[in-house]
């Protein structure tokens, strides 16, 4: 749950500065770009995040 709240607020907050680019530029090119990049950082925070509250599982593993 952690790692797509963090994953969502990340996609979000580019979305929108591409949004706030493209409407003083007057292009949707700013809102494009931005909304890729801030999907896939979106997607590398929440697989971080989500790997981090689950553990790192030094101790498990086949005995």
């Amino acid at each position: 749950m952690a790692g797509g709240v963090a994953g969502a607020l990340v996609f979000l907050a580019l979305a929108g500065l591409g949004g706030l680019l493209s409407s003083r530029v007057g292009n949707p090119i700013p809102v494009i770009v931005l909304a890729v990049a801030g999907a896939y950082g979106g997607w590398l925070l929440g697989v971080i995040v989500f790997g981090a509250v689950r553990g790192g599982g030094e101790g498990e593993g086949p005995k």
